[in-house]
Parts: C-alpha cells; structure tokens; sequence
C-alpha cells in the first residue's frame, strides 16, 4: 500500500513538474515572439546586454564634404613645395572628437607633424609666403575655443615637415605680399577686447617673425566710450603734462595702444591723451568691451 502512495505521488509531481514546463516554454515563446516584433519595427539588433555608451560627438572638420571645398582647400594634394621637380603628396587628417579632444595632423611623403589647436578647419591650403624663393608653405587654420583663430604655417625641406611659425587669424584672411611679409589681425593683449593689424616676415631661417610697432591703432570703429566721472589724460607715455580732460558723459574715441602699457585717445575736438592701463581704473570709461 505505501509502495502504490509513492507511485500516486511521484506521478503527481511528475505531472505538475510537465505542466509547470510546458507554461514555462509557452511563455518564453510569447516573449520572444514581442521582442522579434519589437526588432522588426525597430530595423537594426539591439544587444541588452551590453551597456551603451553616449555618441561622441564629432567636429566639424570630421564632416567636411570635399565637393563643399573652395579654392585652395584641401584635403589631400600633390605639390612640389622645394622647387626640386618632385611633388609632395600632402594630406591632412583629424582624429579624435570634441568629448575626447581633437588632433590636426599634417602628413607629407609619409612623415608627419602634430598641429596644435582644439577646433581645426579640417583642410589646408598651399601659399607663397617669399615668390623670390623657390619654396611653398602649406597653411593649417585652427578656429580656437572661442573664435580665436590661428594658423600654423610649413616647409618641406626634402626629408622632413619644418615649421615655420603661427599667426593669429585664418589663412584665407590673412594677407601676404609675396615678398615674406605676412599682415593679420591680432587680438590685443591691454585694456579691452580690440584687434589690430599685425605683421611677419619670413627669415632667412625659414622662420617667421614678429614686426615690433610703438603702436597698433585699433581696427573696428566701434571704439567710443563714455566717462563716468571727471577724468584727465597725460600728453604721452613719457610726457604727464595734462593734454586732454573728459568731463562726466563727455565722449572719446580709443585709437590704440602699444600692446603693454599705454592707449591713446582722442575726445570730440581732436585732443589726444594717453592713459597708462597699468594704473587706470577701467570702470572710469564705460562703453569697453570684453569678450571671452
């Protein structure tokens, strides 16, 4: 009797243990009969067990259309840049994105060089920095941060990339003479946020370099301010006698500074007086602008 009781409750179990599977199969095939459907109307697979990360986000640069390029952009091109018959083949490559950071890398007959920058064009062109010489330079721009371009220029000296200096400004704005001479704007580094023309000649070390002013007159004819109290200004740098007084509201226009110490200005009547930014309190002259 115990023996036919074991039997009756194996076949129980056993039972239940069939059904409780079957249930199970049938409801896994429901599952997966919505998530195939789920897939379909989706159109692409999706792996749940792998944890996405956010889309880097790619510059600019990285999507340039070559048919959107101008004259001289480039992305690649062969030029003879040493005058020896040979062309170079040049290229340029960005790598990287803007969560990670971006690089600008210059290759020439296979070596290469590393612009620095942060939000590059994405392409280069070829210039003539001297005519008199038989060399070209391959000019790289950078956009900057925050609109403060640059440009790197290079040499092929017949085994390597040389550089030969950076300027502010891109180099489709930038001006050359064709005789070494190359003239940008330059963002000052006194008073306010203020441009102005700037120059570099080519060395006979294949380098660029700096044109000294005593003075850089600003570019812009935004340049008036307004005195908020009674101000007094110098006849020049060396000179404290007072040449120029403002009284409160009266207006004046900024022409420019040396880019270190001392700006000059000029009232409604032609007075000019000059002010040393070093000990001027800024908050006397409204109407100054400051961009990041």
């Amino acid at each position: 009797m115990q023996f036919k009781h074991a039997s009756l409750l194996l076949f129980v179990v056993l039972l239940g243990t069939g059904i409780l599977t079957v249930i199970v199969i049938e409801r896994q095939k429901e599952l997966d009969e919505q998530r195939d459907a789920i897939l379909r109307n989706i159109g692409e697979p999706i792996n749940l067990d792998v944890d996405h990360e956010p889309d880097v986000t790619k510059t600019p640069a990285q999507n340039i259309d070559p048919e959107s390029l101008t004259e001289n952009q480039n992305l690649s091109l062969s030029e003879d840049l040493n005058g020896d018959g040979t062309k170079e083949n040049i290229s340029i490559d960005i790598s990287g994105n803007r969560t990670a950071g971006t690089t600008t890398t210059i290759v020439m007959n296979g070596t290469s060089a590393i612009f620095p920058g942060s939000n590059p064009q994405g392409y280069f062109g070829i210039v003539d920095i001297d005519a008199s010489n038989i060399e070209k330079e391959i000019a790289v721009s950078d956009m900057g941060p925050s609109s403060d371009y640059t440009t790197g220029f290079y040499r092929w000296d017949g085994k390597s990339i040389q550089f030969v200096g950076t300027v502010q400004g891109l180099y489709g704005d930038i001006d050359l003479d064709g005789k070494g001479m190359i003239t940008t704007s330059t963002r000052a580094t006194i008073l306010d946020t203020w441009f102005y023309r700037d120059s570099f000649t080519l060395g006979t070390d294949h380098l660029l370099h700096h044109v000294d002013a005593d003075f850089y007159a600003r570019e812009g004819s935004s340049n008036d301010v307004v005195a908020t109290t009674n101000l007094q200004f110098q006849m020049s740098s060396t000179n404290t006698t007072v040449s120029m007084t403002l009284a409160k509201g009266e207006y004046a226009t900024l022409l420019g500074c040396d880019n270190t110490t001392w700006c000059k200005l000029s009232d409604l009547e032609g007075n000019i007086g000059w002010l040393d930014t070093t000990t001027f309190d800024l908050s006397t002259l409204e109407g100054l602008s400051f961009a990041d």
